[in-house]
């Protein structure tokens, strides 16, 4: 990227940015006029996030994602609510959440454990910053979306990355977010920092929940504990995953509500239909649209925002909160109505009743859930014990039990029906996880994935955390103590399986939490001195000052990214040499055959994501995507595709990554002249089956004759 592309990229990030959040402070200014503080503010990160995704996938649904239509349709609504007075909502009370007082001491430790945690993130993202985002389903799946929304500028497609899963049925607000940032910049920079943000956003609504009853810090803290377990620190900072967006979102909603439960004239703990039940409902909705898995805790918190309306007003309640989740995720589900008559195209029977979706071939692994193995005490001595220790450290039976057991006071005690209603959706959430597919993957009496996926469970466990410390039983002095102190001990324990004083990247990580941890925290400290001089809000003092110093550096960090990205991608695989000529390959149409390449597909995209990667396949009914099990057939795909190169490789073992099998294609594509290896993309051990070639010409489908019978064949039959 030349500086004067740097600065386009800046430019254009500062202009969607600053669009965005004016629109979003304004509309929250004149729709909630009394919140105030971090409520408000959580409320305006929801309706950004919202507005912008929503702008996007309207742009995108005409094939228009593109900078110029992106920034100026966002220029102009924040025009519009510049220039035109904003209708006043009708019939509200402008009801004000209360604010108590919080310690000294308790704003110091929140400070100091927000700090450990942006640190912890922030070191483990350096990684990404040295070596590019290597993270396996990023490069599968998520950041292919994401480059592919962001070439086309279209949200209407579906990109087939292998024939294995169905994922490109996924909800993709989150890969929406990141072709936002590719389109803007031309690269996938930004895409390292994401993360980062919807870990501030859990931060921020773990606050909010706790705001209203004194107790912020500590319901803070049990997000913290959370956000510094192994499962999320080594799969979530840096990378293109979801999970932590998901669980942020689904955080917010529940701290928009509870916020709302605690002001107005409404019974204690009842709400009523109005704008933060909007803001609420769009949070639920952006959180559906981003993780399949956060479709039961999004649902369960709906169902207690209108089992806690006001008597009268559900019906109205259930449009006043549905309405903006559907346009907050609906797109996703919609489109996979239309091509495949289900939502949900992976779920294909609810009991007795079939449902239309795709039938898959190949199978990677069995997709049992961890209610399959309850009662199997082998299977818990040998993955499920030692799995909940490495995800969430050796006190995961301390947190499991205060969650269960606090979950169980706030269902005797908490701060009203909606606390208490909270209280049971977590209990129910967390249940319904020990059904979830793919829970404990892996063959029979194995279920080898079973601590990759304790992931699955962090938005119903986010869920429980926060409310945890609204029981009245907390509302004393020496409980309130003891609760935080065991949170903090848990904090401690969980971060103590990735202590960022001996990570690699801790250098990065803790100039990223003095930047943007502590400068805010210094300025809020001394908020009335700077007010008075400046005139301005502390902490956007220090984020403006955070996000400006960011900048300045940026330019040096992105250099060295892109000199690095891709240059030693796992080369015990075979495709570092692939990777790192892709890198410089633009423009090019690059097919794909094998699942070993369609797993690891994302560094064909080139660096600067202009190439169209293509996996090679049929379609099948209801949406659905097979392999290709002739060499005729092949032939014919690879003349329909016409790529300037094709990638084969072997069939990706899941259930032993380092002994592929072996797939056919290779054998096909070898038997044409008009196709050559590249040799600068070859692997120096060509025992690894990763092939790259240059297609100067069609293939010959009469040359498959020459083939033995055995040599066509599809890996990986059910």
């Amino acid at each position: 990227m030349s500086f004067v592309e740097f600065l386009a990229a800046l430019l254009h990030l500062f202009l969607v940015g600053s669009f965005t959040g004016f629109v979003a402070w304004r509309l929250r200014a004149r729709l909630l006029p009394g919140w105030t503080g971090s409520p408000a503010r959580l409320v305006e990160c929801v309706t950004g996030v919202g507005l912008l995704l929503f702008v996007s996938t309207l742009l995108g649904a005409v094939d228009l994602l593109k900078v110029f239509p992106l920034v100026i349709v966002l220029g102009l609504l924040a025009v519009v609510v510049w220039l035109r007075v904003l209708p006043r909502p009708v019939g509200s009370d402008d009801p004000v959440p209360p604010s108590p007082a919080v310690s000294t001491a308790a704003q110091v430790m929140a400070f100091l454990v927000t700090f450990a945690v942006v640190a912890q993130w922030g070191a483990f993202t350096s990684y990404n910053l040295d070596h590019g985002i290597t993270n396996f389903d990023s490069v599968w799946y998520h950041l292919p979306f994401a480059a592919e929304i962001a070439r086309t500028g279209s949200v209407t497609g579906f990109l087939h990355t292998e024939t294995v899963f169905l994922n490109w049925f996924y909800p993709q607000n989150s890969e929406l977010v990141h072709a936002v940032g590719m389109v803007l910049t031309g690269k996938d920079f930004i895409s390292i920092f994401i993360n980062l943000g919807w870990l501030a956003l859990g931060l921020l609504a773990g606050w909010c929940v706790g705001r209203p009853y004194g107790r912020p810090h500590l319901t803070m803290f049990g997000v913290a504990v959370l956000m510094a377990t192994h499962t999320l620190v080594v799969r979530e900072p840096g990378t293109a995953k979801n999970d932590i967006m998901a669980a942020a979102l689904v955080l917010s909603a529940v701290a928009i509500m509870l916020n709302r439960s605690s002001a107005g004239n409404e019974p204690k703990g009842r709400v009523s239909p109005d704008w933060a039940m909007v803001a609420g409902g769009l949070a639920v909705g952006l959180a559906a649209g981003t993780k399949v898995t956060a479709l039961a805790p999004a649902l369960l918190v709906a169902c207690a925002v209108i089992f806690a309306t006001v008597k009268g007003k559900r019906l109205r309640a259930s449009a006043v909160f549905l309405l903006p989740a559907l346009l907050g995720g609906g797109w996703w589900y919609l489109r996979n109505l239309v091509e495949a008559g289900n939502p949900l195209p992976q779920v294909t029977s609810i009991g007795p009743l079939d449902l239309v979706g795709p039938q898959r071939l190949q199978v990677a692994r069995d997709d049992f859930s961890v209610a399959h193995y309850l009662t199997d005490t082998t299977v818990w001595k040998e993955y499920l014990v030692p799995g909940l220790n490495q995800g969430f450290g050796e006190v995961w039976p301390l947190l499991l039990g205060l969650v269960l057991f606090g979950l169980i006071l706030v269902l005797v005690n908490g701060p009203g029906r909606l606390t208490r209603t909270h209280g049971a959706v977590a209990l129910i959430a967390i249940l319904a996880y020990l059904f979830t597919p793919l829970g404990a993957a892996g063959p029979e009496g194995e279920p080898t994935a079973f601590s990759i996926n304790l992931r699955f469970l962090i938005p119903a466990l986010g869920l429980a955390v926060v409310i945890v410390p609204l029981s009245a039983t907390f509302n004393r002095g020496w409980p309130r103590m003891a609760l935080g102190a065991l949170l903090l001990a848990l904090f401690v324990g969980t971060s103590a399986g990735d202590p960022v004083l001996t990570a690699p990247g801790k250098v990065f990580g803790f100039a990223l939490a003095m930047l943007f941890v502590a400068v805010p925290a210094v300025c809020w400290f001394g908020r009335e001195r700077l007010s008075r001089l400046s005139g301005l809000p502390a902490l956007s003092i220090g984020l403006g000052l955070a996000l400006a110093v960011l900048a300045v550096f940026a330019w040096p960090l992105q250099k060295n990214y892109f000199e690095n990205r891709y240059n030693d991608f796992e080369p015990e695989y075979g495709l570092m040499q692939a990777y790192r000529w892709a890198n410089g390959i633009t423009d090019s149409r690059i097919a794909l055959a094998g699942t070993t390449a369609g797993f690891r597909q994302y560094g064909f995209f080139g660096e600067d994501l202009s190439n169209q990667v293509i996996y090679l396949g049929r379609d099948a009914a209801h949406g659905g995507f097979d392999a290709i099990g002739t060499c005729r057939e092949f032939s014919q795909a690879v003349n329909q595709v016409d790529p300037d190169f094709l990638v084969t490789a072997p069939y990706l073992n899941f259930n032993d990554q380092e002994h592929p099998v072996d797939s056919p294609e290779t054998l096909w594509v070898d038997l044409n002249p008009s196709i050559k290896p590249v040799r600068a993309a070859l692997p120096d051990d060509l025992s690894h089956g990763i092939y790259v070639w240059e297609v100067t010409g069609p293939m010959d489908p009469a040359l498959c004759s020459r083939l033995d019978p055995a040599e066509e064949y599809i890996p990986g039959l059910k």
